[in-house]
């Protein structure tokens, strides 16, 4: 399992009795969570909850706090309710695909770089995460009145381009 994989004279055995997890920051904080809690449990069945102090760093707080501000800001909108989602950000953003993902389990969700993608009010160019490719969806506005729309973004999108997005007019 380890073959090549570590350090010369490293023994998982011997080495590995003090652990801590700490994540890249565009991960979504529930996930990083779920791993610390497994390995922490890894620990606690081997040492005992009386020592874990010894074995398992805390160190849950390496999450980027933009990124965790968003993914919560996000939760909290989508227990509101509203008709469709905007994601702003960069295509290549992982932080931004996760608000994307988040979103999409519970609305019709259109990833966007800029104001500029949205064509029309009947059109908008957006991005498939999950085909990697842009695409353009013609009526994507529900017809109603109001319609409720989250807007969101990711942590490295800049305030100035998300204001783009809403301060967007169409015809």
């Amino acid at each position: 399992m380890f073959a090549g994989r570590f350090t010369n004279n490293f023994d998982p055995l011997i080495h590995l009795d003090r652990i801590g997890v700490v994540n890249q920051t565009t991960m979504l904080a529930t996930e990083t969570q779920a791993i610390a809690d497994y390995l922490k449990e890894v620990m606690i069945n081997k040492f005992g909850v009386e020592i874990i102090i010894d074995h398992f760093a805390d160190t849950r707080d390496t999450l980027c706090y933009a990124t965790h501000d968003n993914q919560k800001a996000t939760y909290g909108l989508l227990e509101k309710d509203a008709d469709l989602a905007i994601v702003v950000g960069g295509y290549n953003s992982s932080n931004t695909s996760h608000i994307v993902e988040l979103c999409e389990e519970k609305l019709p969700t259109y990833f966007i770089s800029s104001a500029d993608k949205i064509l029309s009010k009947d059109l908008i160019s957006h991005f498939d995460i999950h085909k990697q490719n842009e695409l353009v969806t013609e009526n994507f506005l529900p017809d109603k009145n109001p319609v409720k729309i989250i807007l969101t973004s990711g942590a490295s999108c800049p305030d100035s381009i998300v204001d783009e997005v809403l301060q967007k007019r169409v015809s």
